[in-house]
């Protein structure tokens, strides 16, 4: 895990959060008697590599966050500048024109996390957008590359399966990539902050509820069980990273929506929650999601037949 953080983090200086949760049984969506601890990078490296194994003895999940922060919270705005670009891929693979991870870590089998190095650091917004272009070019799951994002350490098991793998740093590189040569090199997208992204009207009579058999595995889980594992700071990012993954399987407003208001999932506790001012808060959170999904939507959008099934009394 050390070898890890020097390549991504190199001789950065901030607070490394690691994270940990219990799973009560293999397979279960839901990790309880969280916990955070925040320690001094690079001063404190040897005793975070020390607690995240202990840790994982306990029986702990393990995951630390994927970039350094400014202050003792896991939240955006204290996002310190970036040395790597990350992509927790759920399965996609980079295809052959795309640049070369310089670290590949094996999360479980056939699921793995890339790093891509960087010769100088970026600012998190800059960083983020890299992250989310990444990505789109491989395909990947689209809630696993933003700010605040947690990624398993190496060195410790992954029980959310019975036979507990452990989490591998399969390659390592000493290669790195030139910011503006890897952002010339990927598909371009527009860049949107929350401020310009344009809110989601809730489709009149609407009735109906999503299929999800389309939805990356993680996507579907998030959607269906909530943020169990605790991977974002706060239920709204959890609410963005639902809506954002929905749209680049190629979901359209409707469906998003019915997706996020149906009771039955998990995602719609804080739209409930809100009472009259959840549709206000989805509208936000969803027309966010849109415009940040473009470049993705407009490959897939218009192909995907729709899948909003009515309801049947």
């Amino acid at each position: 895990m050390r070898t890890l953080w020097a390549h991504i983090f190199g001789e950065s200086a901030g607070i490394l959060a690691i994270f940990s949760g219990k799973r009560l049984e293999p397979g279960s969506k839901r990790l309880d008697d969280r916990r955070t601890h925040y320690l001094d990078y690079s001063r404190e490296t040897g005793r975070a590599e020390e607690l995240c194994r202990r840790l994982s003895e306990e029986g702990r999940e393990v995951y630390f966050c994927g970039h350094l922060l400014t202050a003792r919270r896991r939240v955006k705005r204290n996002a310190a500048r970036l040395s790597a670009c990350y992509v927790d891929a759920d399965g996609a693979k980079p295809g052959g024109n795309m640049p070369r991870p310089t670290a590949v870590v094996i999360s479980s089998v056939g699921r793995e996390q890339y790093w891509w190095r960087l010769s100088e650091r970026v600012e998190p917004e800059e960083g983020e957008d890299l992250n989310r272009r990444l990505a789109y070019a491989m395909r990947a799951d689209l809630s696993g590359w933003d700010l605040t994002q947690l990624l398993r350490v190496p060195g410790t098991r992954n029980r959310r399966y019975p036979d507990a793998p452990l989490v591998e740093l399969a390659h390592l590189s000493e290669d790195s990539h030139n910011p503006a040569e890897l952002a010339r090199s990927l598909p371009k997208g527009q860049r949107t902050t929350g401020s310009a992204a344009a809110r989601s009207a809730r489709p009149k009579g609407m009735a109906g509820s999503a299929d999800l058999s389309g939805l990356s595995e993680r996507t579907r889980e998030l959607v269906l069980y909530g943020d169990g594992e605790g991977r974002y700071a706060s239920r709204s990012e959890a609410d963005f990273a639902a809506c954002l993954g929905m749209f680049a399987a190629g979901f359209e407003d409707e469906e998003v929506w019915a997706a996020m208001t149906d009771p039955t999932h998990a995602v719609s506790e804080k739209f409930r929650g809100k009472g009259r001012a959840g549709e206000r808060y989805l509208s936000l959170t969803i027309g966010k999601a849109a415009a940040k999904a473009r470049p993705s939507r407009m490959r897939v959008g218009r192909s995907k037949a729709r899948r909003v099934r009515k309801r049947v009394a």
